[in-house]
């Protein structure tokens, strides 16, 4: 078995996967049954001020627990970067960030959902754009 070299991404700042991290605490109210409903009315009322529905879906049980799901592996997905802000993870990151934005767009493109979500896409991209950045300055020690 051959020894193969992995790169090394500790030029990335803690700082920069960090603030990613925090950035992604915005969704925690997702991960409880209590809070999701609160978040997504949020999201439909949001949805109103751009000339969208206002008038948010009742769940039923196992959608909601998909959606808390969702919010509970994202703060596992926060406290490990807070806990160990790894170079890699920013990568790993800004990897995940272009997934869920092609994710979020074929929801909005292809099956109607309220176009307030091009925000997250928006986001998602900012953070993958921001991160890719930090894993691609080497040289200037970011």
């Amino acid at each position: 078995m051959t020894d193969m070299k992995l790169p090394n991404y500790d030029h990335v700042p803690p700082k920069t996967v960090r603030f990613w991290a925090m950035f992604d605490t915005g969704v925690m109210s997702l991960a409880l049954p209590f809070t999701a409903p609160f978040f997504i009315r949020f999201l439909y009322w949001l949805n109103g001020l751009i000339g969208g529905s206002t008038t948010a879906p009742v769940f039923d049980p196992l959608a909601m627990f998909f959606v808390n799901l969702a919010g509970m592996l994202v703060l596992v997905w926060v406290a490990a970067r807070m806990i160990q802000p790894l170079g890699v993870f920013a990568l790993i990151d800004a990897i995940g960030r272009c997934v869920v934005s092609l994710l979020i767009a074929y929801y909005i493109l292809f099956e109607n959902v309220i176009p307030v979500l091009w925000l997250f896409v928006l986001t998602e991209m900012l953070g993958a754009v921001a991160q890719f950045r930090a894993v691609g300055r080497r040289d200037a020690g970011a």
